[in-house]
């Protein structure tokens, strides 16, 4: 994958500097607007995780002195980000691939496979792409850009996290930049017909190929945005932030944005929106090589002082995390506390200031 890292004395700022890059074929099939607007999202998303679990916003010009408590009016520009490009070009690529997928003889188990969902579930969504009109932002997805390189050198975007970033989000960061980059793959293969990357030399693109499309951009990319956004959500409401500015962050009524907003804040916190606030994994989504890398055991951020588990009289579950901007008593009922299972227990649990992992 073209990707580079550099750490510690050799990033920008100490901590951690990842390039995302594309040899100048790929980039002029992608264009580097395009480009740049992916990566920008990336960034985005990463300063959105680094916040969530720090409470502090690194991102200071030089000479501005020390990272600052994150206030209300950042979490709308947070949020717009994200649901812009979720809804729109991460929206695009997906729906394009769903038909690229199909076109190339694709099954509909083999696109569930990929997404690492119910059979069911894959054909509603493949229903719904191919049964209805294409969408301003597939078109987008499939069409050549106007948008040229500059030279032969391609196209690079980096992204500079400060050491405590690093330390808060690193491990994650190069993962989403690999997910990141397969969106750009396949922007490629979507307006060249093409995979580029291909062993033993370029080739037509196939329904293997979009497979690892839907891995990293359905599987794993899309239920961690929404963690994100939804903890920011959160986040936002319990700095008594305003619906309105909410509703101008997603581009949405007022009204509607009240009851998403009411729907996240009266519901406990799914296990992605606890991860974005805690980090580590979240439904096993993880391998033993996770596991056994010092950095994906997560300490606990500074700004959550404490997140118990308490088995109730009545057989409910109750959950307490008291944060650094609102405290929250949440209790859900038996059932719902089976279907986290002993794995998610295990990661709510704090054993000296650090999450357990299994």
């Amino acid at each position: 994958m073209p990707l580079h890292t550099a750490s510690g004395t050799d990033a920008q700022r100490g901590g951690l500097d990842i390039t995302l890059s594309l040899p100048y074929k790929e980039a002029l099939a992608v264009g580097p607007a395009d480009a740049d607007d992916l990566a920008s999202f990336l960034h985005s998303a990463l300063w959105g995780l680094s916040v969530l679990r720090t409470g502090k916003d690194h991102r200071l010009e030089e000479g501005e002195g020390q990272a600052q408590p994150v206030s209300t009016d950042d979490w709308p520009g947070l949020i717009s980000t994200l649901e812009t490009v979720r809804t729109t070009l991460l929206a695009g690529i997906t729906a394009a691939a769903i038909r690229a997928h199909h076109a190339s003889g694709g099954s509909v188990g083999h696109l569930a496979l990929g997404m690492d969902t119910a059979r069911s579930t894959a054909q509603a969504r493949q229903d719904k792409v191919l049964k209805n009109p294409v969408t301003e932002w597939e078109i987008w997805a499939t069409q050549p850009t106007e948008s040229q390189p500059d030279n032969s050198d391609g196209w690079a975007y980096t992204i500079d996290l400060h050491p405590e970033e690093a330390a808060t989000v690193g491990f994650e960061a190069e993962r989403f930049a690999d997910w990141l980059d397969t969106a750009l793959w396949a922007l490629v293969m979507l307006r060249t017909g093409i995979n580029p990357r291909a062993e033993g030399g370029p080739r037509p693109a196939g329904p293997d190929d979009w497979y690892w499309v839907f891995v990293h951009l359905v599987h794993r990319l899309e239920p961690r945005i929404k963690g994100i956004t939804d903890a920011a959500v959160r986040t936002h409401a319990g700095m008594e932030g305003t619906v309105t500015d909410l509703a101008v962050a997603m581009g949405v009524p007022t009204k509607t944005a009240q009851k998403r907003r009411e729907k996240i804040v009266n519901a406990f916190p799914n296990g992605w929106e606890r991860w974005a606030l805690m980090g580590g994994t979240q439904g096993g989504d993880h391998t033993e090589e996770d596991a056994a890398n010092p950095a994906f055991h997560v300490p606990l951020p500074a700004h959550v002082t404490q997140v118990v588990e308490i088995a109730a009289k009545d057989g409910r579950v109750g959950t307490t995390c008291n944060c650094g901007w609102t405290s929250e008593d949440r209790t859900v009922d038996t059932v719902q506390a089976a279907q986290w299972g002993e794995a998610h227990k295990a990661e709510m649990a704090v054993k000296d200031t650090t999450l357990s992992r299994r």
